[in-house]
């Protein structure tokens, strides 16, 4: 099958947030034909540790420490509600290979050298790190918050034009000490900004009419509820 496929940025509701809101992510609707990607849906954004403590950086994994809870939501349904989200997935990611680990740098999974980099810490190497250098020139503080559950993962592309209700996904983002690392406790702080949705959809009659018979034959979504 060949079929237009493309990366969409738009922005979300609110450009910034901070430590311990909840941020209400809904799956958008997309147009006729147009089906999401599985795995594709993430949050952009850019850390902003200003006001804190000059040496602070990132913790390894940032953006599954970022997330302390999750609740997925559809048509009033809870599918996931996970306190300690960021534990649960930070172990998850332990059981990744190297190569998997090594493509994820805009989920904030790299050596300390680079998080203290991307920090722009007060106390980071400045010589002998010519890789970590050039990796910060491409990425800077821009980051990725992966909004995956089976409902999107596992079961094939999903078409939200076929469905009358919202797949939600609430976001509440975690304590700074989860996020943070520094010397002085009492100094540290963070703030997400330029928050953007991204997603990756295919133009597609053919997968639109396959996703909207199985839908209105009744779809059964297999997933793990912890």
């Amino acid at each position: 099958m060949k079929a237009p496929r493309a990366v969409k940025r738009i922005t979300f509701d609110r450009s910034e947030a901070n430590l311990g809101e909840t941020l209400n992510v809904y799956v958008p609707k997309l147009n006729e034909n147009e089906v999401l990607v599985p795995s594709s849906l993430a949050l952009r954004l850019d850390i902003d540790l200003s006001g804190g403590h000059a040496n602070n950086f990132l913790v390894q994994n940032v953006t599954l420490a970022l997330v302390s809870k999750m609740v997925v939501k559809f048509a009033g349904t809870i599918l996931q509600d996970m306190v300690g989200y960021d534990i649960f997935k930070i172990y998850e990611d332990l059981l990744l290979s190297k190569e998997q680990r090594d493509n994820m740098l805009l989920e904030g999974i790299q050596d300390e050298d680079l998080c203290k980099i991307q920090s722009n810490a007060g106390d980071k190497k400045t010589s002998g790190v010519e890789a970590e250098k050039k990796l910060n020139e491409i990425y800077g503080t821009k980051y990725r918050i992966r909004l995956d559950h089976e409902i999107l993962t596992d079961h094939g592309v999903f078409y939200p034009q076929a469905l009358y209700n919202d797949l939600l996904f609430k976001v509440t983002l975690a304590k700074a000490s989860q996020v943070v690392k520094g010397s002085d406790p009492t100094k540290l702080k963070y703030k997400l900004t330029l928050i953007q949705l991204e997603y990756e959809m295919i133009r597609s009659q053919m997968l639109d009419q396959k996703a909207k018979s199985e839908y209105s034959n009744g779809k059964e979504f297999v997933y793990d509820h912890v």
